[in-house]
């Protein structure tokens, strides 16, 4: 069940804006419904599904789960400089996005692939 929560509120945030109800926000900046509609939502969503494959893998024990956690980080990178060279998104929001997904995907990539422990485990795993 704890699995299922994480994805679920993610698509809650679509409906939430769909409805009006609830501030909207990319980046930390307020933006128009139709704004975050158009362009947050869809990463949105995406990301909601990386995170049942995260949950699932975890819960499963499966070796690939750590690679969807940097996938994750990668595909908001992607989404924020591709909308941001296109001018879809205001530069500050591009570049917040950039650097927060950087900087977890960074301290994420070190604890899922150089933490000893956690490296050992994984490596168990793909062994079975």
């Amino acid at each position: 069940m704890v699995r299922q929560i994480s994805f679920r509120w993610m698509y809650l945030s679509i409906l939430l804006a769909i409805l009006d109800i609830g501030p909207h926000i990319m980046g930390g900046e307020h933006v128009t419904r139709t704004e975050w509609l158009h362009i947050a939502a869809p990463l949105v969503a995406a990301l909601g599904v990386l995170m049942a494959c995260i949950s699932y893998g975890f819960a499963a024990r499966k070796p690939w789960s750590r690679h969807v956690v940097i996938a994750l980080f990668v595909l908001i990178v992607l989404y924020a400089a591709i909308l941001g060279a296109l001018d879809l998104i205001h530069h500050a929001i591009m570049w917040r996005a950039i650097i927060n997904a950087t900087v977890f995907g960074s301290i994420s990539a070190w604890y899922f692939y150089f933490k000893p422990n956690v490296a050992a485990y994984f490596r168990e795993l793909k062994n079975r």
